[in-house]
């Protein structure tokens, strides 16, 4: 293997035209209207003061009248004339008083963008359709997108994707249409396709617009991870209660909740993209593990993929050594499906032959276990066969984490918004000192993760597995070993390395192979 050259000294043009789809909209969606006659006093995002509703279930989720949602969101009062309605991209809830039902501009769009009616409804593929439908009506007809809510004037930098890849890759896929000369892999969404050299091409995202590659290997495991995702989904079937149609109105709430994520502008206690409510909620669980499963699942491979080129995973390396792998902020449990292949994976014999075979549950429920803080994710958990425990990471239960074993690893995956401060410091340098746990293995979001020189002053060892030389700070993948650790080698990546999924996560502006 050759010594790691940086992307933009490989001899490779430079990816070029950068997205168009950075530009935040001037014009509020409360000025706009969502098609018909008119609709713009009714385009709002809000919580909806709670009505008497019968118990809301196991994790007070999901009521029979608990959402105001239709078929892709039907029925809300219209505002009252003359007064100015709130854009739901720009204006949070207000904080003072109680809140239940997040009622959206899909509320609007039943009548006055489809005129159509919700009775009946059964089918949830065509409900995912028609929302997926009048999203791209929002983007591209009325051009409503999210905005940061940050008026301070400050010059920001780019978020991590843009900064680093996702170049304009096109308007994406029609909810029906099939990627050109592929076939699709999952039938319900055709988010995986086999390509006719054996290849695969995925995507993370609900408009298919951004490609990600694999071949054979990698195209195996995520056919078992459709069949996980059929697993996963049948369960989140039974949890909803009520009729056909109240249960068609908690998933358009909890579709509205995953894009709009309303909690990124409440400037309330919770911090983070959604609150520990709406995680709770099956109508947005119903999203989560649909979109969200391919994401989580193959940027912790790849992870975990740089740090075993490292010789973590090699015999007698932390990682591979490991008897308890603990995920914190671990949710439905995809990372660790992917540790616990990737393990065998690596161990195997030829690699290249090598395939995921899926048998559900693991029955590992002490190897691994998922730590979060909304303890409705167990229902997904058990059916992995892996351990759940309820935990907070502002009030760690190290009992539930370590188990009695040493040696652990914890994986964090998209938590550090929650927990960048002195105390998640002095929590992590505990774990890999006086708890003797062997790695933190972190895959994040953002360009700059805080808590990294918090660690690296307490002397712990911080690894950074992407490349940092050409487009500046990229700390969205790291690992954080006790002080004293040697230095690691072969991170990050070189050119000629292996790689199961070769843009994950993308670094297309960094000049680095997509295939």
């Amino acid at each position: 293997m050759s010594a790691y050259v940086p992307p933009h000294k490989r001899g490779k043009p430079q990816a070029s035209s950068a997205s168009n789809d950075s530009a935040a909209p001037s014009q509020g969606l409360g000025r706009l209207s969502l098609g018909g006659g008119g609709g713009g006093a009714r385009d709002r995002g809000r919580w909806d003061a709670p009505r008497d509703r019968p118990d809301r279930g196991r994790y007070g989720a999901g009521g029979a009248t608990a959402s105001r949602y239709g078929r892709y969101g039907a029925g809300a009062a219209a505002a009252p004339r003359g007064e100015p309605p709130p854009n739901p991209y720009e204006n949070p809830p207000d904080q003072g008083a109680a809140r239940d039902r997040y009622v959206s501009a899909y509320d609007a769009a039943q009548q006055d963008h489809y005129g159509e009616s919700v009775a009946g409804v059964e089918d949830d593929r065509a409900q995912f359709a028609k929302l997926i439908g009048f999203s791209r009506h929002r983007r591209e007809k009325l051009g409503h997108r999210r905005v940061s809510g940050d008026d301070s004037g400050r010059r920001k930098r780019q978020s991590a994707p843009r900064a680093f890849g996702t170049n304009d890759h096109g308007r994406g896929l029609e909810f029906g249409e099939d990627l050109k000369g592929g076939k699709r892999v999952d039938e319900e969404d055709g988010m995986v396709y086999e390509m006719a050299d054996g290849s695969g091409v995925f995507f993370c995202d609900r408009f298919r617009r951004y490609k990600f590659f694999c071949g054979a290997c990698g195209l195996g495991l995520l056919k078992e991870l459709v069949g996980v995702n059929a697993i996963l989904l049948k369960r989140n079937k039974e949890l909803f209660v009520g009729d056909k149609e109240s249960q068609a109105k908690q998933r358009a709430e909890g579709y509205a909740l995953y894009e709009e994520k309303p909690n990124l502008r409440r400037r309330g206690t919770e911090i983070g993209t959604w609150s520990d409510r709406e995680y709770s909620l099956p109508g947005f669980q119903w999203m989560y593990l649909r979109m969200k499963s391919w994401q989580r699942f193959t940027e912790t491979w790849a992870c975990l993929e740089r740090c075993a080129h490292a010789g973590l995973f090699d015999s007698g390396g932390c990682l591979y050594e490991a008897e308890r792998v603990v995920s914190i902020g671990g949710g439905p449990g995809y990372e660790l499906l992917a540790y616990d292949y990737f393990r065998e994976y690596w161990a195997s014999q030829d690699r290249s032959q090598w395939r995921a075979s899926v048998q559900l549950p693991r029955n590992k429920p002490h190897a691994f276990a998922s730590l979060d803080l909304q303890p409705s994710w167990r229902e997904y958990v058990d059916l992995l066969g892996y351990g759940f425990a309820q935990w907070d990471v502002h009030q760690p239960d190290l009992e539930a984490l370590l188990q009695g074993t040493a040696g652990v690893v914890c994986l964090l995956s998209n938590i550090m918004c929650y927990c960048t401060d002195e105390a998640t410091a002095d929590l992590f340098y505990a774990l890999l000192t006086t708890h003797k746990c062997a790695a933190i293995v972190a895959n994040e979001r953002g360009a700059e993760q805080g808590i990294l020189p918090k660690l690296e002053r307490r002397g712990a060892v911080v690894v950074k597995l992407l490349d940092n030389t050409v487009v500046g700070r990229d700390d969205r993948q790291f690992i954080v070993l006790p002080p004293g650790h040697a230095p690691l080698t072969g991170v990050p990546l070189a050119e000629d390395a292996d790689r199961v999924f070769p843009n994950v996560p993308y670094e297309e502006k960094k000049g680095v192979r997509r295939v």
